[in-house]
């Protein structure tokens, strides 16, 4: 009954965080931008809790205003090798001007290298949904309601029937039964979007493109699990009362965006 009740949870977080992305999705404009820059502004707080709790502070102004670029960039379709590298030189410049780090530690390396993960991982990768978008609405959508499917059918069906462990000491819920037979059931769904929104791709492209959501999100889910875990928290943060915060509910899509993305630019 629990788990039930944590099902039914789970899945009313996950249709409403859906609706809303649908919602900015389909009116598209400056305001996917503007929701990826919600996301950028939360999910940064969050990620920064990881770091502090190490005693490692990244520079705050370096990821968020480098975060924020990105998606403008991304919209306005400007080439990213230039404007990259004056970002870059602004992630060292504020690195190298705060030497030794903002607390007692000299962690010079660690926050560097947190700074300039952070940027990949919470605003590049995510970044990849607007180009998505110019693709079209269809397709854009395509990733999100696909991960949604399969982490509802991944959690019913280890939660029931869940015996072996996938990553015990990462993620403790995780089962190899839940996780091999979530791609099985979303299968179909993948391919009857393929026949809706993608005329042109085979039974084959459906195969791959659900092995590739239940890689790539799985990876994401483990990948925040494991950084929680690596400083002894349970979750992200409580903006979802239950449920955690932005990575929490979020961290399959951050792969799988940019994963969709890319397949689609190989198959053309």
């Amino acid at each position: 009954m629990a788990a039930l009740n944590d099902l039914i949870k789970r899945v009313i977080t996950g249709s409403i965080l859906i609706c809303v992305i649908i919602f900015f999705l389909w009116i598209d404009h400056l305001l996917l931008v503007l929701l990826l820059l919600f996301f950028i502004t939360f999910a940064t707080n969050e990620y920064f809790r990881f770091w502090h709790r190490k005693n490692i502070y990244p520079h705050t102004l370096a990821v968020l205003l480098v975060g924020y670029a990105i998606p403008l960039l991304v919209y306005f379709e400007v080439p990213i090798i230039f404007p990259g590298f004056l970002l870059f030189f602004f992630i060292c410049l504020l690195t190298v001007m705060r030497f030794p780090g903002s607390r007692r530690e000299p962690n010079f390396l660690a926050e560097i290298a947190a700074a300039c993960f952070g940027i990949i991982y919470l605003s590049l990768l995510p970044s990849s949904l607007i180009a998505l978008r110019k693709m079209g609405f269809a397709i854009a959508l395509m990733p999100l309601v696909l991960t949604w499917l399969y982490d509802t059918f991944a959690y019913l069906v280890g939660s029931l029937f869940g015996h072996h462990k996938l990553l015990e000491k990462i993620s403790p819920k995780k089962s190899w039964e839940g996780t091999l037979l979530a791609s099985v059931l979303t299968f179909p769904f993948t391919f009857i979007f393929n026949k809706l929104w993608l005329d042109s791709f085979t039974v084959i492209d459906a195969i791959l493109i659900t092995a590739g959501i239940g890689i790539l999100g799985t990876i994401g889910d483990l990948l925040e699990s494991g950084m929680k875990r690596e400083v002894g928290l349970k979750d992200a943060s409580s903006v979802f009362p239950g449920h955690g915060g932005f990575l929490d509910r979020l961290d399959s899509l951050i792969l799988n965006i940019p994963f969709f993305y890319t397949y689609l630019l190989f198959r053309q």
